[in-house]
């Protein structure tokens, strides 16, 4: 993971990993774990959630002609969108993000 960002207002965060010697389904992994802050062993695994293998070939695709292609899914309460250049967006749920602004906290 070269960077994990995290815009307030938006209340995403956003994850650059380098493409060439990382591939997508452990850039998710990474950017999740350091969100959370644990172990990568308390996590359900992500294959559970969406095929794997077809992510990590996301990630080695260029997206098309006319731009990027994204994919997204939830993973551990998240909305995660993996795109094919090398950025993965991480969200709260809705409910969450709406008791965020309530409360003032932040993810951070």
């Amino acid at each position: 993971m070269e960077s994990l960002e995290c815009s307030r207002e938006s209340e995403t965060y956003r994850s650059r990993y380098n493409q060439d010697s990382t591939s997508t389904s452990i850039a998710v992994v990474a950017a999740i774990i350091n969100i959370l802050g644990v172990d990568p062993l308390e996590l359900d695994q992500l294959n559970y959630t969406v095929e794997t293998d077809a992510l990590d070939k996301l990630g080695r695709g260029q997206g098309t002609p006319n731009g990027a292609v994204d994919i997204s899914f939830a993973f551990e309460g998240y909305a995660i969108t993996v795109s094919s250049n090398g950025v993965v967006a991480i969200s709260p749920p809705a409910h969450e993000r709406t008791a965020i602004r309530d409360t003032g906290a932040t993810n951070e």
